[in-house]
């Protein structure tokens, strides 16, 4: 089946008012229903290049483009283009605003000017999803870091974005924090939803991306499906990135010849099939 490109940046370049400059003509497109995940050390340029993708920034040379058509900046445009292209940011405090959870929940949907039912079943829904219905009436600032995180994107998950764009969504979270945000991600995911992610964890992004894109000093320096952007040693190099461990391992059991060449495995469960089946 053909893949779709549902969200591409076309040669964009912006510099900040003081005139730092923070994207130095980045291109790539974002598959529609695909998970990508978008690495590259601090500063990058990669929540930039997020803010580019929902209009918050103007680029200062190329275009955004959504659905083959180029993005345009009137209020009314910019309205739609941030339902359609949710961006749930590292902080969830730069987000969270009203008195308790479910008016924050409860924003986008009513500022989309839906009918009082329609955005009730939307926030219970995005609720649900992120496991934060117990909380509707708990003031915002009383929440944990993993509760305001969880907030933050059921407040997007309420607008039903075709794209969820999530800045670092794992930082500052525990291990099983970590896991559960996965988990939603992955059930968002399965509906359909273009999943974005911003993240330093190469392991995560090779086991679980469809593409992954690489950024470095305001530029994309290589995107594509995560087992042949990773087996390119430049594109690491450059971007100040390890080798995830999998593929390590695997490159040593081809070493010792037990592993007879191919794709290698991208997930535990994969290599240790592979392991048992060369007798290790």
């Amino acid at each position: 089946m053909a893949e779709t490109v549902l969200l591409e940046a076309r040669e964009i370049e912006f510099s900040y008012p003081d005139g730092t400059p923070a994207l130095g003509g980045v291109s790539a497109g974002i598959i529609q229903g695909s998970r990508v995940a978008v690495l590259g050390p601090n500063g990058a340029g990669k929540t930039t290049f997020f803010l580019h993708l929902n209009g918050t920034l103007r680029p200062r040379r190329g275009e955004v483009r959504l659905a083959g058509e180029r993005i345009r900046y009137d209020r009314a445009y910019l309205r739609e283009l941030r339902r359609t292209v949710g961006i749930v940011f590292q902080d969830p405090d730069t987000q969270l605003f009203s008195a308790n959870v479910a008016q924050d929940v409860s924003f986008g949907p009513v500022n989309m000017g839906l009918p009082p039912a329609e955005v009730r079943e939307q926030v219970r829904q995005a609720m649900a999803a992120t496991g934060v219905a117990h909380l509707q009436d708990r003031p915002t600032h009383s929440l944990s870091y993993g509760e305001k995180k969880r907030v933050a994107l059921a407040g997007v998950l309420a607008m039903r974005p075709r794209v969820l764009i999530c800045d670092e969504p794992l930082a500052f979270l525990d291990p099983q924090g970590q896991e559960e945000l996965i988990e939603l991600l992955e059930a968002e995911s399965r509906r359909g939803t273009t999943v974005v992610i911003a993240t330093h964890d190469v392991n995560l992004a090779y086991a679980w991306a469809d593409q992954v894109l690489v950024m470095a000093a305001g530029k994309v320096i290589g995107t594509g499906r995560p087992q042949e952007v990773f087996q390119t040693a430049g594109i690491m190099q450059q971007a100040g990135l390890p080798t995830p461990w999998i593929l390590e391992v695997y490159r040593e059991l081809e070493r010792q010849g037990w592993a007879a060449g191919g794709s290698p495995p991208r997930r535990k469960e994969e290599l240790l099939a592979l392991i048992r089946q060369a007798g290790c």
